[in-house]
């Protein structure tokens, strides 16, 4: 076998990469990992908002379902309440301790305003009658571990979410007419 030498040298230059090669695939690569990291806050960001979402969605659930299934003879009308949730919307029942400061995320204030659904009668005169099996409920929520918050003179930057719901007497007992 005869090799000459200009034939090993064209052959050998031939296998590998080439510095070049090398470097512009370093750069193309360092682009996607560069574009991936930069996406990666506003991802975390979305799931933090969403997860917040779910909580106060669960948070509002909870509360018209248990007014939704009370007897309503027995409501609190006209009084707001104070109700605290933690991070994943579940209550937290006794508002004091080291324990509760850590787990408060919510603080939510539900209001029952006396009967106050009109709705259209039958008789075709256009007035309107008070619905004596519908109520509204109002439920006005901070996002901030602040217990001693006063919804009615927020004096902070917190922002309130405000819920309305109408929620039917599904109770098994009342005193209505």
């Amino acid at each position: 076998m005869n090799i000459s030498l200009s034939n090993l040298r064209r052959h050998s230059s031939r296998c590998g990469f080439s510095l070049v090669e090398v470097v512009l695939a370093t750069g193309i690569m360092a682009l996607g990992v560069v574009t991936i990291l930069g996406l990666l806050p506003h991802g975390l960001e979305l799931t933090r908002k969403t997860a917040n979402e779910q909580a106060e969605t669960r948070i509002v659930d909870q509360i018209v379902g248990e007014l939704q299934t009370m007897n309503w003879a027995s409501m609190t009308v006209g009084q707001p309440q104070i109700r605290y949730f933690d991070d994943q919307g579940l209550e937290l029942m006794q508002p004091n301790g080291d324990s509760f400061k850590m787990l408060l995320n919510y603080v939510v204030q539900v209001n029952i305003p006396e009967l106050d659904v009109k709705l259209p009668t039958n008789d075709g005169d256009g007035r309107r009658q008070t619905n004596q099996n519908l109520r509204r409920v109002m439920i006005k929520m901070i996002s901030a571990p602040l217990p001693e918050f006063d919804f009615d003179d927020p004096n902070t930057t917190v922002p309130i979410k405000s819920f309305t719901q109408l929620i039917a007497n599904a109770g098994l007992v009342t005193d209505q007419p």
